[in-house]
């Protein structure tokens, strides 16, 4: 059993300073021509990904944004006519603010998901620890960007 052990750490010892002392060309370096390559078969995958994206993220986007543009509008008018909170203004705000929040809201999510859709469809998502999506995490996820109170 002793022999066994101590061969063992012989093999393990005698393989780490072989593997520092002796270079591998296991994995040589990379010629720049092969990227060049992987870009060119990559591409179609890319414009791929980049239409389904655009075909997701402008009605998906077109439909979030319109409802935060109507509930900016809704606020917006509610605020100016008087009291944002109160009942007679809120209607107020929703016949007449509402529509033109959806409205242009869903004009401005178009653009926007088109814009989204066309830059992370064909380079990529952002990862989960980006500006983008930690955001969620501190609450500003929810903030009406058309509503000019926040």
């Amino acid at each position: 059993m002793k022999k066994t052990i101590i061969a063992l750490l012989i093999a393990a010892t005698g393989s780490l300073f072989a593997s520092s002392f002796c270079p591998s060309n296991a994995y040589p370096p990379r010629p720049e021509s092969a990227r060049v390559w992987y870009e060119i078969e990559y591409f179609p995958v890319r414009l791929i990904s980049m239409v389904s994206t655009v075909v997701w993220d402008v009605p998906t986007a077109s439909f979030q944004d319109a409802i935060k543009g109507a509930i900016g509008g809704t606020h917006m008018v509610a605020r100016n006519v008087g009291k944002e909170d109160g009942t007679y203004e809120l209607v107020a705000g929703g016949l007449t603010g509402g529509p033109v929040g959806l409205a242009s809201g869903s004009a401005y999510g178009v653009l926007h998901g088109f814009s989204y859709g066309v830059k992370h469809g064909f380079v990529g998502y952002p990862s989960p620890n980006s500006g983008s999506h930690s955001m969620l995490f501190q609450s500003k996820a929810y903030i009406v960007p058309y509503d000019d109170n926040y």
